[in-house]
């Protein structure tokens, strides 16, 4: 985070897809424990030196093919024809990478698996720069119906400049895919392309030297614009920088971390304590979550640093009724319950599925909770009308504090959703209010990096509600929010090889 210069690295992260270790890509090791909906896969190995398959002639060539997912023929592709499959499912059909990573994953051969999803998430990682590399190098754009090129270069690109292998070994096996996804006519102008491109980086040739900020920084224009006018130019391009890297496996350890620690290194499993949580544990390489000593048992979560803190803020003691308000997939419920098991849980998510997520936590962890599928933002039609000490409102955001472990939230979310998700926090702050008792303790969290979301929607409410208060929170994380000598809570920025971006902030109610 200390990069403060105009433009951010080119590639200093890249090359995620070669880092397959234990048999497993980092992003599949996470889980969905890390505060999204990660689904926990198998994986491949590095792919080099795969079989590719042979071309199947009874595919039209037609450069103007409607581009879609055939499900069917998955099996049949290399993994650069697959990791362009996932992004089309992405980019151009609007699904979520966990529902593309589903499809695509569960009918490719178990070796790609692993090379497949690193690849994907690599190239989503650093999509606005790939595709300013792309275009600088294209003479002519491509016809829209043929989308699928357009994202097989981009496979290309990230690996000439990521993988640890010669160039040419990645432009063949690109221009191959393009045979395998029926697109003969393609051969010839992806082979020129990429090694246009090989060329540029064997002569020191920065690709991006020309790029705006926005891109440089692998970001949305929309979304740079919104960090430029939160916090200025620089700290704009630092978070960038910070979203485009690879983030490591933490785990949230449920007894004592030194013992827990020891008995990694005891396994011949490396790991070092985490910065800020005092229950944290950084992996130096990321293991599939099942081989993690103590998961199966409960005894250790796969969550991020930055959403441990949450169980110190709400101060929890003895006995106390806590609300944990939209819940799912109840890492945080956890958490809460194996931090104080005194304490009585109940936790809420409107997502019946997701609330199954959380049940599965729980048995996983020993741990009991009244679980609740409704609405946190209308608490008539669940609640029970026993008020609660402490709530924990960790509300649905943007999540542009997240986007290292969902890259395709840049492809997905768009400028006019966050009017929805600003309204939306407001009615759940102000519903979940009600239920607090006086004296009582709310924590309102989110994972956005956007004022509108945080600090100012702490602002308004306090301006609502004129019985809560807040006061400067005393940790070493983030900084400070605050309007005069009004505290508005603490914002914490991504972090190479660090947590993740989150705003917490204390409301008390008197």
């Amino acid at each position: 985070m200390a990069d403060s210069s105009k433009k951010a690295p080119a590639a200093s992260v890249w090359g995620a897809a070669t880092r397959v270790a234990q048999g497993v890509s980092q992003d599949a090791a996470q889980g969905s424990a890390q505060g999204g909906s990660r689904v926990d896969r198998p994986a491949g190995a590095s792919g080099v030196g795969v079989s590719r398959a042979p071309h199947r002639r009874s595919i039209k060539a037609d450069p103007d093919r409607p581009a879609r997912v055939n499900y069917r023929s998955l099996p049949l592709l290399s993994p650069e024809a697959l990791a362009a499959q996932l992004l089309l499912a992405v980019t151009a059909q609007g699904l979520s990478l966990d529902s593309a990573l589903a499809r695509v994953l569960s009918q490719a051969q178990p070796v790609h698996r692993g090379l497949v999803q690193a690849m994907s998430y690599e190239v989503l990682r650093h999509y606005e720069a790939l595709v300013f590399w792309r275009e600088s190098l294209l003479e002519r754009p491509i016809p829209a119906k043929s989308a699928i090129i357009s994202l097989l270069i981009l496979v290309g690109l990230e690996r000439i400049l990521g993988a640890r292998r010669e160039a040419s070994r990645s432009v063949n096996a690109t221009v191959q895919a393009a045979r395998e996804l029926g697109h003969p006519w393609a051969t010839g102008l992806l082979n020129a392309v990429l090694r246009r491109a090989a060329r540029q980086i064997d002569d020191g040739v920065d690709p991006f030297a020309k790029a705006s900020m926005a891109t440089a920084a692998r970001l949305p224009d929309w979304l740079f614009a919104l960090l430029q006018q939160d916090w200025g130019d620089a700290k704009a391009i630092e978070i960038g920088a910070a979203l485009a890297t690879h983030p490591p496996m933490t785990l949230r350890v449920a007894g004592s971390r030194p013992s827990y620690i020891e008995s990694l290194s005891a396994a011949a499993i490396e790991a070092v304590p985490t910065a800020y949580s005092s229950r944290g544990v950084n992996l130096i390489q990321p293991l599939e979550v099942e081989r993690v000593p103590g998961f199966a048992e409960g005894l250790v979560s796969v969550q991020d640093e930055a959403a441990q803190w949450v169980v110190d803020l709400l101060a929890l003691t003895h006995g106390l009724e806590v609300l944990d308000a939209c819940s799912a997939p109840g890492g945080k419920t956890l958490a809460i319950l194996q931090h104080e098991p005194a304490c009585r849980v109940t936790a809420v998510d409107i997502d019946t599925l997701r609330m199954a997520r959380v049940q599965e936590n729980l048995e996983r962890g020993r741990a009991t909770a009244r679980l609740i599928v409704g609405d946190a933002g209308t608490p008539d039609l669940w609640w029970d009308g026993v008020l609660f000490d402490r709530i924990l409102a960790d509300v649905p955001c943007s999540a542009t504090g997240v986007i290292r472990r969902h890259p395709d939230i840049k492809r997905l979310r768009r400028l006019d959703d966050l009017p929805v998700l600003v309204a939306r926090q407001r009615v759940i702050m102000d519903a979940l209010w009600g239920l607090l008792r006086v004296g009582g303790r709310l924590v309102y969290a989110t994972c956005s990096l956007l004022d509108q979301e945080n600090s100012a929607q702490v602002a308004a409410f306090l301006s609502r509600h004129p019985d809560a208060k807040t006061s400067p929170l005393d940790v070493a994380w983030g900084v400070p929010m605050c309007a005069g000598d009004l505290a508005l809570g603490r914002q914490a920025f991504p972090e190479a090889q660090g947590h993740d971006g989150f705003f917490y902030a204390v409301l008390e109610k008197h």
